[in-house]
């Protein structure tokens, strides 16, 4: 995982499930300021109070209650989504009624709100938690994940949302179920609020919903229409956006909706592409594998500490070498650098994906990650999960001590990539001051994750969850030193859950008696 370079203008929140914990509270300060409103304007009470109502929840009150909620997708996106879109809408139907000291105090903490790009973060997770888990948009807005009830919801405005993302993307598929959800959701009362307050009108919707069915079968038949007939389409679909053809659209989409949603469901999953390996890998569909190799047994071998000591260790692959080992990591060492990283605000925004044969800018929507670096330190915690490492990889620690720990986002995925950076390809000095390749790489994993983040090896069809305490370590680098592409490995997008790990990339050089006989 290598690190981009932190946004100048605002910070970034949906890069890191702890982050969202600040907007968390920043929803909750803006709403006691509405109780101010509430008191003070009597003629606009009933509205004000049905958006109250809307945003109750169960009293979060510590650090740990604060990131569980916002580590349910159905939580996290809604809850940026207002604070991006709804917010300031109603901030400007306050500020109409009386301008106070209250409305001033709200203005200057929603400067701190979501950025646009921001949102745009949230929706690209958001997609991703559909599209690689194969979940629809009729179950998500009931609070369904992975088949898992939930008591979160989506609403009309998080619908629309979601299709004009797909639709801005010319993905008009993916846009007819969510706008079709949004129609489902808008009714009153809350219908009115989204109305008259965020100028969220039924009527839009519904002329969204009946253009978007028109291009969606454009795609669809695109390769059996001939350029009069395209041309022909691509009228009929502007035509749908007409005032006057208004009435007859409603008519029409009215009786398409009084169909059941699972007919939608049934011929949508028709319509699907076959699931690609890594997505296979993700839905947990691969086979566990078995043979008199892969076992389970204590390690002794690679410290004279070990003997006393061992390790709980499981063999997940023999070539390449990949090794899970059990209980390896404390809680009170990685409460140590959560709270480095988190209370002195010194995690910035990172990509997952790199590639050593281009520069890329990566554009702000690719950040996915928050993550700090530890090195140079003499930290207690550092010291010894470092001492850890060497004794799980047999590898020597002492030139590279660095440890990274990293906290997904909403949706977050690593994409498909391989640590090893093939120094025979590269100038001399390419890797001068890390001492060579990346000979092998460990992932400690300092948190549950309930639903998704799955490490995967799609070549080897291994698929590793995250589980607190736990630490896979394999080897980039085969015996004779060479880059090994079986070792191409992927994390899936995070559904429920906030992944933190702690991980290492060891370089060869300094392992000239240490390297084991991989083969």
């Amino acid at each position: 995982m290598d690190e981009g370079e932190p946004p100048k203008d605002k910070m970034m929140y949906s890069t890191s499930v702890m982050s969202m914990v600040k907007l968390l509270e920043m929803e909750e300060s803006l709403k006691a300021n509405l109780d101010f409103y509430v008191q003070e304007m009597q003629s606009k009470l009933d509205l004000i109070k049905l958006y109250r109502d809307s945003l109750k929840r169960e009293k979060l009150t510590t650090l740990e209650e604060k990131e569980e909620y916002v580590s349910n997708p159905l939580n996290a996106f809604p809850l940026l989504r207002r604070l991006n879109q709804d917010w300031p809408k109603w901030l400007r139907y306050i500020k109409l009624a009386i301008a106070s000291k209250k409305a001033k105090e709200m203005e200057v903490q929603l400067k701190s709100a979501p950025s646009d790009d921001d949102l745009k973060v949230a929706l690209k997770g958001m997609t991703r938690i559909e599209k690689f888990h194969n979940q629809h948009a009729d179950d998500l807005t009931k609070g369904l994940l992975l088949g898992k009830k939930f008591n979160s919801h989506l609403t009309a405005p998080d619908c629309v949302a979601l299709a004009d993302y797909y639709y801005n993307q010319t993905q008009f598929s993916g846009s007819t179920h969510w706008y079709r959800m949004a129609l489902r959701l808008h009714t009153n009362p809350q219908g009115m609020i989204y109305a008259k307050i965020l100028g969220l009108k039924r009527k839009r919707i519904y002329k969204k919903y009946g253009k978007v069915l028109l291009m969606e079968s454009i795609t669809l038949d695109k390769s059996k229409l001939n350029a009069k007939e395209k041309t022909e389409w691509n009228r009929l679909a502007k035509e749908v956006t007409r005032n006057d053809n208004y009435d007859n659209v409603k008519t029409l989409i009215d009786e398409y909706l009084s169909g059941d949603e699972k007919i939608f469901q049934e011929v949508a999953a028709k319509l699907q592409r076959k699931p690609t390996k890594l997505e296979r890998g993700c839905r947990g569909e691969w086979p566990k594998k078995s043979s008199p190799e892969l076992i389970c047994r204590y390690s002794r071998d690679t410290s004279a500490f070990l003997k006393l000591a061992p390790l709980k260790l499981e063999f997940l692959s023999v070539q390449p070498m990949i090794h899970l080992y059990h209980d390896v990591l404390y809680e009170k060492e990685f409460k140590s650098m959560r709270d480095v990283a988190v209370f002195n605000a010194t995690m910035i925004d990172g990509r997952t994906y790199f590639d050593f044969h281009k520069k890329i800018k990566p554009k702000t929507q690719d950040r996915v990650v928050k993550m700090i670096d530890f090195k140079d330190t003499t930290a207690p915690y550092t010291l010894s999960i470092n001492r850890r490492i060497a004794d799980m990889s047999g590898l020597e620690m002492r030139e590279n001590m660095v440890l990274y720990l990293s906290n997904y986002g909403l949706g977050g995925d690593f994409g498909k990539h391989v640590d090893y950076v093939e120094l025979a390809k590269r100038p001399s000095d390419f890797f001068a001051d890390f001492k060579g390749d990346r000979i092998a790489t460990a992932v400690l994993y300092a948190s549950d994750v309930p639903l998704g983040g799955t490490t995967v090896f799609p070549k080897l069809k291994i698929a590793v969850q995250p589980k607190k305490g736990n630490a896979l370590v394999w080897f980039n680098l085969n015996h004779a030193g060479e880059p090994d592409p079986l070792t191409e490995h992927s994390v899936c997008p995070i559904v429920l859950g906030s992944r933190w790990t702690i991980s290492k990339w060891i370089h060869e050089r300094q392992q000239v008696f240490k390297k084991p006989c991989l083969a």
